[in-house]
């Protein structure tokens, strides 16, 4: 399953490289160390993600599985919106239906497509480093507090579904249905 993954990771390079950069920046800003900060898209499992020691601070392992993935989508959602909206319900063409000319805006709204697809795909973190997020925050050896348990709940909870919903490549073949939806309508 991991060549699937990778081959994933290379379609939609532009959100893969995006998401590893979005970890290293975070990484640094939160004094997170790295241990291999080049391999951005290497062809292995960590396509996409940047090779980190894992923090023992709760607040920091929650940070810097989220705060990548809210920068991704933040970037993803409005393009991959403004795609979807405009090829497959306003019914933008190659051919502009009133003067029979090309549309160059198709070209632009296609592209504004696969990079939300591509950020969108590789949305969530690393399945080790948000399983690392599991156990600080609620581990028996956990050193985050009630309130913190309680606020992230959720957002972890959606990470670690994430996270093994595209490690088996799920994400990308429901942006491929709804790629295919859209030619079929």
């Amino acid at each position: 399953m991991t060549w699937l993954y990778v081959l994933t990771k290379m379609i939609y390079f532009p959100g893969s490289f995006l998401k590893g950069f979005w970890e290293h920046v975070i990484c640094r800003l939160l004094r997170v160390d790295i241990y291999a900060a080049d391999t951005y898209m290497s062809r292995n499992r960590l396509c996409g993600h940047v090779s980190m020691i894992p923090s023992p601070n709760a607040a920091k392992s929650f940070f810097v599985c989220f705060l990548p993935s809210l920068l991704n989508l933040s970037l993803g959602y409005p393009a991959f919106a403004a795609g979807v909206v405009t090829l497959g319900f306003m019914g933008v063409d190659v051919v502009d239906p009133m003067s029979g000319k090309f549309c160059p805006l198709f070209i632009l709204y296609v592209i504004l497509y696969l990079f939300g697809a591509s950020c969108l795909c590789s949305l969530f973190p690393y399945t080790d480093d948000v399983l690392h997020l599991w156990r600080t925050h609620y581990g028996k050896d956990s050193t985050a507090s009630g309130a913190a348990k309680v606020l992230a709940f959720l957002p972890t909870c959606l990470m670690i579904a994430g996270a093994y919903l595209e490690r088996y490549c799920v994400t990308f073949f429901a942006s491929i249905a709804v790629l295919v939806y859209w030619i079929l309508t």
